[in-house]
């Protein structure tokens, strides 16, 4: 029985081509017999049910309506994205009842003024090898139909096609191609026969796009990074050769006007000159030419999740035009600490390095979005939403319209692979360590030996396995604003004496008090200062270490400085001595000075990373921070003045 099973389904499988080719044909027929105007009304009402139906086309139209014109509403974009879903439609039905429209019918598929035939007239009649570059139009197949649009003097048109998966229906294309007049040639397999048809003095018909995969030519399309056929410059290489770039504009149902424009060989490739034209035709039309098909994967290059945080070495991409304008988008969920995010600056600066051509777009707890903005390492910061509970997610499905192409996630927690899910990134970047992450589509899986390495490094890990190349950049963010302070009398001497999510991270208060007291009496003789900083939190903790140094120069900024002027006083320190803090972080970013103190956390780990100087002085293996002597600390301190 389970023979004949398998039989059965093996002949089956092997007819379903043949019934599928059957079923296409009927339709053609029926279509070919009904009025245009209800073709158009199908095509309508099967464009309106697309965008309302979801679905990874759907979300396609949409994304690059939204990359393309970033300014439009959601409402035009909406209504361009149905009118493009009804010409993708037409396309399709087009294709179909071509093979049994009548001859009178074909005669009407394309109108031409009185210019394009004295221009295809002219090509016509030199007999030389013309190559005609025409874009993925809804209507494009009309050229091949159309009596009209022919070489004279016993010259034939040929077209480069590709061919369909299902070869029944495939033959049978081709075979209608062929009683209109039109010689084909398959991609790859006909490409020399194509060849060989243009030199004789043939037209050849090659229709270019922008996903030519790894084998094409780099460029920028609608600034954004693709991928062009190299086909139209080799094939432009055949002597005394015509090109021209032909456009048959939509005017109603299966009717086009065409319109053309010569390439001159003159021009940086013939490949990159069509597409020039195609984005001044899309760009100068009010609705953006629903006629191109904006549901197809156009930028596909560069899209992989191993190569994303990298654009592809300039030899192989051959991309030599500067992207002006930032369209693909980055998104980056970061950290909800202050330390942990700044820690992951030097990664974010190398992402930016590898895709000049995107825009990055940060996530963060809202206390930390004018400080993100300050560092300037991306083109929008986000705030998450502060509501708690089911409504905390919501907002995040009014993010879905900003269809990011990808979105790297630095927390490693269930509520941020929910967000990114719930956003809609196409491709979702995260690491993981002890559990999965099944929200997430792309994961690097830490190896066992990277477990204890400094958290900036386990990053540097995850932007390496997707793609990154650049060096990592541990300069500071900005240099501190102090010069010599010992030759100029004139000291500044910074206590962060909190650590806001782990307070047993911190040193104790006795602690501070004998820490600033040894610093008073090393610094007679100067003038010094001693400032405190902290949040609000922190405020008690300052107030009791100043009022237990009377006639001390201490000054207490605790809980009176947001994060930017936080940044702005650390600059002007000459040293911070602090808990292993976000404090800490900040101040070494911008190329402060710092002692920092660690008991229960690892520096190897949670240490500084920028190249500011930097003593770490860490309390004994199982030990409590009341075992690091105050004098240790102070000595660190007065080491680091210059």
């Amino acid at each position: 029985c389970l023979s004949r099973l398998h039989r059965v389904g093996f002949e089956f499988q092997a007819i379903l081509p043949i019934l599928m080719g059957i079923l296409v044909k009927s339709m053609g027929f029926v279509f070919s017999l009904l009025p245009y105007c209800f073709l158009e009304f199908a095509t309508e009402l099967l464009g309106m049910v697309f965008v309302l139906v979801p679905s990874k086309r759907r979300r396609l139209l949409f994304s690059n309506l939204k990359h393309a014109f970033p300014e439009w509403s959601d409402a035009k974009i909406k209504s361009v994205a149905s009118q493009s879903a009804a010409r993708m439609f037409e396309m399709g039905f087009f294709s179909l009842a071509y093979p049994f429209l009548s001859k009178e019918k074909l005669k009407r598929t394309v109108l031409y003024s009185s210019e394009v035939e004295n221009q295809l007239e002219k090509y016509s009649k030199g007999g030389k090898p013309t190559l005609i570059l025409l874009p993925h139009l809804c209507l494009f197949e009309t050229l091949a139909t159309s009596p009209y649009f022919r070489p004279q003097g016993g010259k034939s048109l040929g077209a480069v096609y590709r061919p369909n998966r299902n070869h029944e229906l495939d033959r049978w294309i081709n075979k209608a191609r062929l009683k209109t007049g039109v010689l084909t040639f398959a991609r790859k397999a006909g490409l020399l026969k194509a060849r060989d048809h243009l030199r004789k003095g043939n037209w050849l018909v090659v229709l270019f796009d922008q996903n030519a995969g790894i084998m094409g030519t780099g460029s920028v399309f609608l600034d954004r990074i693709c991928s062009i056929s190299p086909l139209p410059d080799l094939l432009g290489k055949t002597p005394e050769l015509n090109c021209f770039y032909a456009f048959p504009k939509r005017l109603s149902f299966f009717q086009s006007q065409l319109e053309i424009r010569p390439i001159s060989k003159k021009t940086n490739g013939f490949a990159v000159a069509a597409h020039s034209l195609l984005a001044e035709d899309i760009m100068s039309c009010p609705d953006g030419m629903p006629e191109w098909l904006w549901s197809h994967g156009k930028w596909k290059t560069n899209d992989s999740p191993h190569e994303f945080f990298q654009l592809q070495d300039q030899k192989k991409l051959k991309l030599n035009f500067p992207v002006q304008v930032r369209k693909t988008k980055i998104w980056i969920r970061m950290p909800n600490w202050l330390g942990d995010i700044v820690m992951a600056l030097p990664v974010i600066r190398a992402i930016r390095l590898g895709r000049p051509d995107a825009a990055i777009v940060l996530l963060c707890k809202k206390q930390y979005v004018d400080f993100l903005k300050s560092v300037d390492l991306s083109e929008e910061v986000i705030a998450l939403p502060q509501a708690k509970g089911f409504r905390y997610f919501a907002p995040f499905l009014k993010l879905r319209k900003h269809y990011p192409d990808a979105m790297l996630l630095f927390t490693n927690s269930f509520r941020g692979d929910l967000e990114a899910f719930l956003i809609g990134a196409k491709v979702r970047f995260g690491m993981v360590k002890k559990h999965r992450r099944p929200l997430l589509n792309a994961t690097w899986e830490v190896p066992g030996q990277e477990i204890g390495n400094h958290q900036t490094r386990l990053w540097e890990g995850l932007a390496r396995n997707l793609g990154l190349r650049q060096k990592l950049d541990f300069s500071p963010l900005a240099t501190a604003g102090s010069s010599d302070s010992l030759a100029s009398g004139k000291l500044r001497v910074g206590v962060a004496p909190g650590s806001s999510n782990t307070p047993g991270k911190r040193l104790p208060v006795e602690s501070w008090i004998e820490v600033c007291e040894i610093l008073r009496s090393e610094l007679q003789g100067t003038t010094f200062s001693i400032e405190l900083y902290g949040t609000k939190e922190d405020e008690n903790l300052c107030k009791e270490i100043q009022s237990s140094l009377p006639g001390a120069p201490l000054v207490d900024f605790s809980g009176k400085t947001n994060l930017v002027e936080l940044t702005n006083h650390f600059r002007e320190l000459d040293v911070l001595v602090c808990n292993d803090s976000g404090a800490m972080h900040l101040a070494n970013a911008f190329g402060c000075p710092v002692v920092a103190i660690f008991g229960p956390t690892d520096p190897s780990v949670t240490g500084p990373v920028f190249e500011t100087p930097a003593i770490t002085i860490q309390s004994e293996s199982g030990k409590s921070m009341k075992s690091i002597e105050p004098k240790i600390i102070a000595q660190a301190v007065l080491k680091l003045f210059r």
